[in-house]
């Protein structure tokens, strides 16, 4: 009998991808407080694939929640730095790139995207975070106290807030040893390590998405017809 038209369009598997989720949101709340490369979390990896595979409001809910839980406990092991405060003006928009990343899930990343397709996205996001995130620091420095370095408050300063990438590289620090110092202290080292750690994390775990929802094929073999 047929099916429903319904039950034969099934959306994707939550549960496998909500487990998913939930493991790429601890894996990130952990890089976030171990010695690691600057940026290379995962978080924007989590916004990427909730957009691409959870419903709604989960694939939003994931990567905000993880930041707050990863900035609260980094705010109270670094003795209350201001840079992990729930109040900075840096949270909003650092927050709101992650829900660009959802965005970009979505609309780049398809049931049966290519692995070129993927990482395309994840690099597109890294970069949105770079951009965005730095144009805000620009934006709004009067209002951080925690800028080492004054930008003009014109194309010259947005351009050389750009290229130093002051406003986020320091929130780190205490987590980025010499060997990981040595290897992104140089132009574009920054943008450099969250690109790749979007790409790596987010091609990852659409391949575990893959493999664990792949339909199981039927391996018994038919029986022969009996002879005349």
């Amino acid at each position: 009998m047929q099916q429903p038209l319904n039950q034969q369009s099934e959306p994707p598997q939550r549960p496998v991808a909500s487990g998913i989720a939930i493991f790429a949101g601890f894996v990130a709340a952990l890089m976030r407080v171990i010695p690691h490369p600057p940026n290379f979390s995962g978080v924007g990896a989590l916004g990427l694939f909730g957009g691409a595979k959870l419903s709604g409001w989960q694939a939003y809910l994931y990567p905000l929640g993880i930041m707050a839980l990863s900035d609260l406990g980094l705010w109270a092991i670094t003795g209350l730095d201001p840079q992990y405060s729930p109040w900075h003006v840096s949270r909003a928009y650092v927050y709101s790139s992650f829900m660009v990343y959802v965005l970009i899930g979505r609309w780049l990343i398809s049931e049966n995207a290519s692995t070129m397709r993927i990482a395309s996205a994840a690099f597109l996001g890294g970069l949105q975070f770079f951009v965005f995130t730095n144009f805000c620091a620009w934006l709004f420095q009067p209002y951080e106290p925690g800028i080492l370095v004054p930008y003009t408050r014109d194309f010259a300063g947005l351009t050389k807030c750009f290229a130093m990438a002051v406003p986020f590289a320091p929130q780190d620090s205490a987590f980025i040893p010499a060997p990981f110092v040595l290897v992104s202290n140089f132009p574009g080292g920054f943008l450099l390590w969250t690109c790749v750690g979007d790409v790596l994390f987010t091609v990852a775990y659409v391949a575990i998405y893959a493999r664990m929802t792949q339909p199981q094929s039927d391996t018994t073999p038919a029986v022969a017809p009996a002879g005349q």
